[in-house]
This record gives structure tokens, sequence and C-alpha cells, in this order.
């Protein structure tokens, strides 16, 4: 049957029938077909004569399958049947499409270069694909490109390096050669694959190309240029007929137009002559172009997809968003509690799956052996085309006073099974936070509803190897506290936390609860100071010389109790090493202390202590401020007069071209001038005794914008 798609229901029609009548229409596990490797899913006999497999899970990159008919299709019936094989394999690695378009080099100002983006139907890695590229800017070969994608990715984005700047179209040619593979498979592309494309002067702004989306909810409009645009006044330049409310995101070469778009199917997409690029370019003419927002891919998901916990109080429901499904399949299972572990370590498939042009991450569940199926139920949904509909989904019937455990809820389409969303989750008022020492474990428990410690709740801690190794109740303040060395054997670690108190049961796994603390400051006081514990911060710590620096500070002793009332110096250090400025400063009531001072036009710049000492003259505190001088942006002026010399009541014309350094016109930026008028005294050769000079005039200040 060839290359299908790795998500895709398959239909058998058969000559004659074969299905009995109490068959049709239900979801069977019988192999009517025998998949070869094998497919997990179910069939369904849609008639007598024509079967449905739908697989539970997207079909694997770039896999060749086999498929034959068994003979249980007959049901044992007396029938002659040529059990053919079939052959067939998903879509193998290659490259789609290439887009080219002028960009900033990173990191350095005022050069621009040509960026071209490959786009792979799977990810690929850059390192790979350096062995495999060649590209040519007319005529030539560039080498000194490199790579602006770092991982793996399915759009390879390629930087050309710093192109000198032409009034001519720059005419580009990319290669991808064959033998290049993705991450996901062996299987190389077959031949090679040549993108040609002229790119337009950079002077010269063109729409390449307009896609569009929607979601169910909102919708978007793409527009893809040859660089990108001035997101200022945006909106004067593109529009959309009939009229909507319209937000823009602008990125390297296309800009984004969101809207909620409510129940229009197309829209006609205006763009103004004149929108301006930001290397200097603007579009010469008008465009209109007709826009229709593509159908959405079937799609069934958790409104809350990270989740884990229900409030034992509350509604028990959870809301799932579908678009574009006539009906879908619930299913409700439970999962022991001495399961759990296992259950979440081994049933788990972590899976990329592929939906159109992108992929997902998609979590899939599957209770097996370790829980109990309770309850299936069907939901009809009728809902416009391409819109979102949500569906409540109660667990109340779930519930049972004697079950200790978690509960796994499923949920895909009737017809494609391959879509779907799974969840676990535990439904309880037991919140639980843990913090975890050297030696220590502690357990602090509260009432999610009520938001009060819990007493007397059974605290059970399991190791990594499902094992029981603490057990003990919360005190008056929802606190237990276990010592790790007392469980330490046979390199056991504290993996699971297990609450119970009356017909109430909660979990924490430690492993998937844990907080990574990299990207926070928790090394704590560097140099410590007896009694002392002092905070210094002030509203930022970047100036520019001649602003204001308020500076504050607050003290607490060991036991963070106040310390006030007592006198302290503030001294300001300059970059050089000497005191800059000195304050004599009172704690007040609070324990701290706030002081301001201005630093000079003149300042040194650099970084600036400020030192917090006690009256015995120790140092208690330091905080780093920098002085800094900002470079705006370097431009380049130039400036005529019409007439070199004028005569009194004359009008001179004064004409400004200004451009930042790598070409583009510094439109729109306000200026400041001053016109200076000298006085050119006249001396008679006749009259040397007598002054002729009359000027009055005084010099003129002028702004405006470019």
């Amino acid at each position: 049957i060839g290359e299908v798609e790795k998500t895709t229901n398959f239909t058998i029609e058969f000559s004659k029938d074969l299905a009995p009548v109490n068959k049709i229409g239900e979801w069977l596990t019988d192999e009517f077909v025998l998949f070869n490797p094998k497919i997990e899913g179910k069939f369904k006999w849609i008639d007598s004569k024509t079967l449905q497999f739908s697989p539970d899970y997207s079909l694997e990159s770039m896999k060749n399958y086999t498929a034959k008919i068994s003979n249980k299709i007959l049901f044992n019936k007396k029938l002659n049947i040529d059990y053919k094989t079939f052959k067939f394999n998903t879509p193998f690695f290659d490259v789609t499409k290439a887009e080219f378009f002028w960009t900033q080099i990173p990191h350095k100002a005022y050069t621009t270069s040509i960026q071209a983006n490959l786009y792979f139907n799977y990810p690929v890695l850059p390192d790979q694909l350096l062995s495999n590229l060649e590209i040519t800017k007319d005529g030539e070969k560039i080498t000194e490109y490199e790579f602006v994608t770092t991982g793996p990715a399915d759009i390879i984005a390629i930087s050309f390096g710093e192109i000198k700047q032409t009034t001519e179209n720059q005419n580009l040619v990319i290669k991808v050669t064959k033998g290049l593979k993705s991450v996901l498979g062996d299987e190389g592309i077959k031949e090679d694959r040549t993108f040609e494309y002229e790119l337009s002067k950079i002077s010269k702004l063109d729409i390449t190309d307009v896609t569009s989306g929607f979601d169910g909810t909102n919708g978007w409009i793409d527009v893809y240029l040859n660089q990108t645009i001035i997101k200022e006044n945006i909106e004067e330049f593109i529009t959309v007929e009939p009229k909507q409310d319209l937000s823009f995101q602008v990125y390297d070469n296309h800009v984004r137009i969101n809207s909620k778009m409510s129940k229009v199917n197309t829209l006609t997409l205006k763009v103004k002559k004149g929108l301006p690029g930001l290397y200097g370019g603007s579009l010469d003419r008008d465009y209109e172009r007709v826009v229709s927002l593509v159908n959405v891919d079937p799609s069934v998901n958790f409104v809350d997809s990270k989740g884990n916990y229900l409030m034992l109080p509350g509604s028990k429901s959870l809301a799932v968003n579908v678009v574009n499904i006539d009906e879908i399949d619930i299913e409700v299972s439970q999962i022991h509690k001495n399961n759990i572990m296992y259950f979440k370590d081994r049933f788990r498939r972590n899976s990329w799956d592929y939906y159109g042009p992108g992929y997902s991450y998609s979590p899939h569940y599957s209770p097996d052996s370790y829980g109990k199926a309770l309850y299936k139920d069907k939901v009809e949904l009728k809902t416009s085309k391409n819109w979102l509909s949500t569906v409540n989904i109660n667990l109340e019937k779930a519930l049972d006073p004697n079950f200790k455990g978690i509960f796994l809820v499923e949920v895909r389409s009737n017809n494609e099974r391959w879509i779907k969303d799974s969840k676990i989750l535990a439904i309880s008022d037991l919140g639980i936070i843990t913090k975890k020492a050297n030696h220590e474990l502690i357990v602090f428990v509260n009432s999610i509803s009520k938001a009060e410690p819990q007493k007397d709740v059974t605290v059970e801690i399991f190791s990594n190897h499902n094992t029981s190794i603490f057990k003990d109740v919360t005190n008056s303040q929802g606190v237990v506290k276990f010592n790790l060395k007392d469980g330490k054997r046979n390199n056991d670690y504290p993996r699971m936390v297990y609450l119970e108190k009356g017909n109430d049961f909660n979990y924490l796994d430690l492993r998937e609860a844990n907080i990574e603390t990299s990207r926070f400051d928790v090394g704590g006081i560097s140099d410590y100071q007896e009694n002392y514990k002092t905070f210094m911060y002030a509203e930022r710590n970047l100036y520019r010389p001649g602003e204001t620096v308020n500076i504050s500070g607050i003290l607490r002793d060991d036991k963070m109790n106040i310390i006030k009332d007592e006198p302290v110096v503030l001294k300001i250090i300059s970059p050089t090493g000497k005191v800059f400025e000195e304050y004599p400063k009172t704690l007040n009531e609070q324990g701290s202390y706030e002081q301001s001072f201005t630093m000079p036009t003149y300042a040194q710049t650099g970084i600036y202590k400020t030192e917090l000492y006690n009256g015995a003259q120790k140092l208690i505190g330091t905080y780093n401020i920098s002085v800094e001088d900002f470079v705006p942006d370097k431009i380049r002026v130039n400036q005529k007069v019409d007439n070199e010399k004028a005569l009194p009541g004359e009008n001179v014309n004064i004409s400004l071209d200004s451009e930042f350094l790598f070409g583009a016109k510094a439109a729109k930026l306000k200026y400041e001038g001053e016109i200076q008028f000298k006085n050119n005294n006249f001396i008679s050769k006749k009259f040397k005794d007598y002054n002729f000079g009359n000027y009055v005039g005084e010099n003129t200040q002028i702004n405006n914008h470019t």
C-alpha cells in the first residue's frame, strides 16, 4: 500500500459478508490482521464487509511494515481467502523546503548577513548536516557559514556570515547531499536536494509567503518577508477584512498576526505600500491576498496538562479540550498504593508524536496488571467544525473509601484511537511539602481546603526499591522528621512519600517533585558576621554619572530579631579603592536605614562598593553597584545647506541625511540641533574708525524627528 502517515487508520474491504451482526460497531482485541513489527491497537467492523484498525499510538518513524490477513476474519466460516501480505512504510527522512532572508549577525552590531532556514520532516543534528551541505552565492562557494541552531531540530537555521551589500539581487543555491540521516533513524536521504533562490537586495522589502493556522480558539496569519520589519506603527500597514482585533509578533523573517477570528473561514489580508524593513527596505506596492484558515487537526487534551492532584472536598472534575472529534471514549482505572512506583517507572511511555509539520510531547500511560479498570464512558459531541469544545469528567463515582491509591484517566477519539491523552492523579485534602537536608527528611502536612496543619497523619517513606524504610505520624504542627541515617541500607534512598488519615490518601514522588536549585542563589552567607545579618539593596545596580543612588539596608541578629537604635557608618568606596563618600546613620525602629547620594557627572566609571560598619568599625555588610556610560548606536549624519551665502532676511534651508553605520536609514529618531550665528564685522577702508556691524540675532534651537 506504499507510504502512510504516522497517524492513520487502516481500512480493509472484503468482497463477502464476514462479520456477524453482534460484532459490528464494537472495538475488538482479536488480531484480524498480523502486523510486523507489531502495532498495538484495536479493530472495529464498520459493516459486515469493512474492517477498520486504529493504532493506539503513532507509528514509528522511517519504518517498514508488513500486514497479513489472519483466518480470524472468517469467524469459523468455511471460505477460501487469499492471505496476501501487504507492505507499507512511514515517510522516510527528507528535506522539504528552504527559505532565505536578510538578518543581523548576532553580537556584531551594524553588520548584516543572509540566513537560510532548512525544513526537514524529522529532526537532524547540525553537526551531521555540516558534511552534507553545499552553499553558493552568485556562483561562488560559501564556506564561512555557521549554524544558528545548536541542537537537533526539524528547522535548521544557517547564517552565511558577513555579506557585502550591493544594489543587485543575490542568487543563492543550497544543496543537501544524499546520505544525511535524522536522529530518529538510520535511513538517509536517498537523493540530493537542491534549492535555488533569488533574494531581493536589502533596500527592497518583499513578501515571500503567507501561511495561516487555527487551534479552535485563536487564529493566526504568518507573513514571511526577506527581512525583519519595524514593529512601530505596524497596525497602520497591516489589516484584515472582515475587521478583527489584531496583535502582532515580529520575528527574524516573518510577522505573526494573531486574532480570535471568531467564526471566520476566510480573511482578506492587506499590506500597505511603504511597510518599513529594519535594514532600509520598504514594500514598493500594496499587497492583498485571500487567506483561508486551515482545518484544525483533531485533538483531545486535558486543559491542565501538569496538575496531578484534585482536592477531596472539591468538585472532582477534570476539563478536557476537544477539537474536530464527534465522540470520545473515557476510561477510569485505579492504581494500588504498592504498585504506584512500578507503574510510574515502567508503564509511562514518553514519546514525541508528530502531527503535521511539527511534533509534540505526549505522555501515555497504561494500567495493565498494576490496577483495575473502574468504568468506561462515551460522550458524543455536537460542535462546529474547527471549534474547541470543553468536556468535564466527574470522578465522584470512582471514589471508594477503602481504596488507597491513585487514579488513571484516559480520554481518546472513538474513531482514531491514537488521538488521546491520559493523566494520573490523586484525590486528597492532604497537602505535602518535603524538605531534605544532609541527613534529615522533613515532611509538612496541611489541609488543602483549610490551610491548617494536620495532626496524626500517618507518613510512610518508601525507598527506590519500593520497600518501607520510615513510618511515623505528624505532630500538632503537621510536621514529622526522619533521620536518614536510620534507614540507610543497600543503597536505599527515599523515593515515595505516602500519607494516610482515615479515608484520605495522598502521595508525593520525590524524584519528580525535586526542585532544581541551579538557577537560585542557595549558597547562603559567604562571610559570616557574628551577631549580624545584613541585607543591603538598591533599586538597581547600574547607574550613569549624574544619577541619584538610593541604597537601603536591613539588620537582624543571629535569631532574626530586630536590631534598632544602633549607630552604623555607610562608606562608598570608589573603583580605585578610596573612600568616595561616608555617612553616619542610626538604625530605625525597624532595624533599617536609607541613604541617597548623587554620582557627579564627572564620576569615574567602574564598580563602587558600599560598605556598612558598626559602631566598633567592624565591617558587617557590602553591596556593589556599577557606574557606566551607555554608548548609543552609532549614526552617520550628513547635513547640507542650499546656499552658503545669505543676506539679512533671506531663508536658509538645511537638509539632514542620517543612517546607521550598517546602511539602514535612521528613521523616526528624535534629533536636536543648534544654529549658531557669528557676526562677521564689516570694515570700510575709507572709514576705518567706524564699526558697521548691526547684528542682534540669537542662536536658534531646533528639534524634530527624522
